[in-house]
């Protein structure tokens, strides 16, 4: 069974941060994010972009204490039942969907299904230079009360990035 890594807080980059026994660091953070409330009208709180940045350069082998680490993060994360996230794979080096795939298995392998819900969304964008796969994820908790409202929130999103230009 994978163990996290031990992680620490750094106020100045405002991420936790953690050291693979291969030396590879990891930066995770949780990023307010204001597109829910931008894009409803509706002053939405407690919605988190989560951030993932490997800082070393190094190709990290398979390490499942890495997925370990981020779904301890994440639990703790979710002891507040308000917090919800929004996943978005960057996809500046072509690699989202590959990013995509590994946080949902991160996802399925761990506990956080018992008490959060993950909705998955491959959205297709339309802009001038043809168009873009977006690949994003929406974590809330169970028991969160806004969840209808994010819910409709997160598929309007979807909506207005697919319409084309």
């Amino acid at each position: 069974m994978p163990s996290p890594y031990n992680y620490h807080f750094n106020e100045i980059a405002q991420s936790y941060i953690f050291t693979t026994v291969n030396g590879i660091e990891y930066k995770v953070a949780f990023i307010l994010d204001y597109t829910f409330s931008a894009v409803s009208n509706i002053e939405i709180d407690h919605i988190y972009q989560l951030i993932i940045e490997k800082t070393t350069d190094a190709k990290e082998p398979l390490d499942r204490n890495v997925s370990a680490t981020i779904c301890a993060l994440l639990s703790t994360f979710f002891d507040n039942e308000r917090n919800t996230i929004l996943y978005i794979c960057d996809d500046g080096d072509q690699r989202a969907e590959v990013r995509f795939r590994k946080f949902n298995i991160w996802y399925a392998e761990s506990e956080l299904t018992d008490i959060v819900t993950k909705v998955d969304n491959v959205i297709v964008s339309e802009n001038i230079a043809g168009s873009v796969k977006i690949y994003s994820s929406l974590l809330y908790h169970n028991e969160n009360t806004n969840k209808e409202t994010i819910l409709d929130i997160y598929h309007s999103i979807e909506q207005i990035l697919s319409e084309k230009p």
